[in-house]
C-alpha cells in the first residue's frame, strides 16, 4: 500500500433489537475467521514480537517513526496487509517504506466501533473522539454526554458514512473496521478526500487477550506505549491466575451458547473466542471437539440432541427474560437447562438505547468476563465477585 498523499496530521425481542443481539452475539461466539495459533509458544518465543497473543498487528520501531503492519482486517481475507508510518513529521518517515503516514500523537479521531471508543477511554484519551457510528449503541456515559453536546457527531454507518461531516471534522485519523472486503471502497473515498483512515481487526482475534491486547496498537497513536504496556501486564496477570483458578474446578459443566436466527443456530466452532472463554473459566463447551474458529450453521434439530445435555446456557441473543426465550420456539422450552432456568446474558450493563458496556470496556477487561463466567460456573470459588457485565435470566 503506497503512502497517500496529504496525509500530513490516519436490544428487545423487537426486530431491530434482534437484529443487533445478532450481530454481536456472532462477534462473541467466534464467526469470524481470524488469525490463530499456539498462544503459550508465542508467549515463550516472541521476545522479538510487540504482541503476545494478537495476531492481527505487528509493529517495528525505528530511530524517527514507528513502522505498523495490520493483517487481514476482514473476514476471510487473506494475505492482506495495510502499512502505516507514525512520526510527529512526515520527515521522519523515509520514502523508501511505502505506507499511509500518520502523525503523531492524534488529536482528533473518528471512531466507528464501540470497542474503538472503549480502547481510547481507557487511555484517557476520550476527549479526542470527535467522531462515532452508531450513536444508540455507545454506552460509556462520557461519550454520550459529548454526543448530547454536540462535541462527538454520529458520522453513520458503512456504506452511509457522512462523508461531508466527516471531513469537515479533519479528523488526524479515522479508524475503521471491516466485515467484508467491500469496505476498502469506502477507504478509498477517504483516502481521496484526505482522511487518514486506519483498519483495526480486533474483532477477528479468537483469544479473549488477543482483543485486549490491541490496546497497545491504539497507544502507538497517541504516543502511550509504556502506559499500554503496563495494563496490559497487569490485564494479563490477572486473566491468568483466574484461569489457573478455575482449571482446578470440579466438576465443569456443559455449556450451551447463542440462539437461533430464521431456523440456523450459528454455533461457535471449538477453536473459537467463545469455546476458549468458556474453557478458561472452567466450562465444558459441548462443542468442543469442533476444530472450527468460525461459525457453525446448524438447524435446530441438531442442537438439541447436544443442547439437552447443557447445564448452562450463556449469550442467548438478545433475550431479555426466560419468557423471551419461551415464547422464540416452543422446542426450545423443553431443554432442561431452560427449564432449570440457569441461563444467563451479558446483558447487565445496558443503557436505554440498547448500548451495552459488555462491547465496550468487557473487550478491554477479558480479565472481569471470566470473573464473571467463573461465577456462573463455579459459584462456590467465586463467592466474593459480583457479576459486572452478566446476569441471570428470570
Amino acid at each position: 500500500m503506497s503512502r497517500q498523499p496529504g496525509f500530513r496530521m490516519a436490544r428487545r425481542f423487537t426486530a431491530s433489537m434482534f437484529i443487533t443481539g445478532m450481530f454481536t452475539a456472532s462477534i462473541w461466539i467466534g464467526g469470524c475467521s481470524g488469525p490463530t495459533g499456539d498462544y503459550k509458544a508465542r508467549e515463550m518465543g516472541g521476545a522479538d514480537s510487540y504482541t503476545i497473543y494478537a495476531r492481527g498487528f505487528d509493529v517495528k520501531e525505528h530511530d524517527t517513526f514507528t513502522q505498523l503492519t495490520v493483517f487481514d482486517p476482514w473476514q476471510k481475507s487473506s494475505n492482506v496487509s495495510f502499512t502505516y508510518l507514525l512520526a510527529e513529521e512526515e520527515s521522519q518517515a523515509p520514502d523508501s517504506i511505502e505506507g499511509t503516514f500518520i502523525k503523531i500523537p492524534v488529536q482528533k479521531v473518528v471512531a466507528l466501533s464501540t470497542t474503538h471508543v472503549a480502547m481510547i477511554h481507557q487511555l484517557d484519551r476520550t476527549e479526542s473522539i470527535k467522531g462515532i457510528s452508531g450513536e444508540r449503541l455507545i454506552y460509556n456515559p462520557e461519550i454520550r454526554e459529548r454526543i448530547r453536546t454536540g462535541e462527538v457527531v454520529d458520522v453513520g454507518y458503512d456504506q452511509n458514512l457522512n462523508f461531508e461531516t466527516i471531513v469537515d471534522m479533519d479528523p488526524d485519523v479515522l479508524f475503521i473496521y471491516a466485515v467484508e472486503g467491500s469496505v476498502q471502497n469506502i477507504s478509498e473515498k477517504l483516502s481521496e478526500l484526505q482522511v487518514p483512515v486506519v483498519y483495526c481487526g480486533e474483532y477477528l482475534e479468537p483469544h479473549p487477550l488477543g482483543k485486549s491486547e490491541w490496546i497497545k496498537f491504539f497507544s502507538l497513536f497517541y504516543g502511550l506505549q509504556e502506559e499500554s504496556e503496563a495494563f496490559f501486564n497487569s490485564i494479563d496477570s490477572s486473566y491468568n491466575l483466574l484461569t489457573q483458578r478455575a482449571s482446578d474446578a470440579e466438576p465443569k459443566p456443559a455449556v450451551l451458547t447463542g440462539l437461533p436466527w430464521n431456523d440456523t443456530w450459528y454455533m461457535a466452532g471449538g477453536k473459537s473466542f467463545a469455546a476458549r472463554l468458556i474453557a478458561d473459566a472452567g466450562g465444558t463447551f459441548l462443542w468442543n471437539d469442533n476444530r472450527s474458529s468460525e461459525a457453525i450453521p446448524l438447524d435446530l434439530e441438531s442442537v438439541y440432541i447436544r443442547a439437552v445435555e447443557a447445564d448452562i446456557w450463556v449469550n442467548p441473543g438478545a433475550a431479555s427474560t426466560l419468557d423471551e426465550l419461551h415464547r422464540f420456539d416452543e422446542r426450545l422450552s423443553e431443554l432442561p437447562v431452560l427449564q432449570q432456568k440457569e441461563v444467563y446474558n451479558n446483558n447487565k450493563r445496558v443503557n436505554e438505547t440498547g448500548g451495552n458496556d459488555y462491547w465496550e470496556s468487557g473487550t478491554v477487561r477479558p480479565d472481569l468476563v471470566l470473573a464473571d463466567l467463573m461465577k456462573v460456573f463455579h459459584p462456590d470459588i467465586m463467592r466474593d465477585h459480583q457479576f459486572i457485565y452478566y446476569r441471570k435470566l428470570k
